[in-house]
């Protein structure tokens, strides 16, 4: 199951990175693109380590689950993960203004961080 996540993360961050190829992107669908990804890729971890994340749908929820329950600690980048949940809370607004890129850049690397370092940690177990 755990490939599967990975599969679905892969899928959403490709959709972010598309989405932001446009000349009008949509930030609320950019935001719910990048939760969903870290979503799955948080459920990739908890599943290595047998951890039952079954309604879980909440990025701090799954850290917290994963921090507390394991020996893993993420590194500081995880605050910036943290922040996509607060980003992406739908306010009933359907204006869409496109964020600072340098703000996406930041989001971007740390949610690229989180990748990498759940892969390094699954391959070690």
């Amino acid at each position: 199951m755990r490939e599967d996540f990975i599969t679905l993360a892969e899928r959403e961050l490709g959709e972010v990175a598309s989405l932001l190829e446009t000349e009008f992107c949509d930030d609320g669908l950019v935001f719910h693109h990048l939760r969903n990804g870290v979503i799955y890729l948080l459920k990739a971890i908890a599943d290595e380590y047998n951890l039952d994340h079954e309604g879980i749908e909440n990025i701090d929820d799954l850290v917290s689950l994963i921090e507390n329950k394991t020996t893993v600690q993420f590194p500081e980048f995880i605050q910036t993960i943290l922040d996509i949940e607060e980003i992406s809370i739908p306010d009933g607004c359907s204006t869409s203004i496109c964020y600072d890129p340098e703000m996406y850049g930041d989001i971007l690397d740390a949610v690229e961080m989180l990748k990498e370092f759940i892969e390094k940690e699954i391959e070690s177990m």
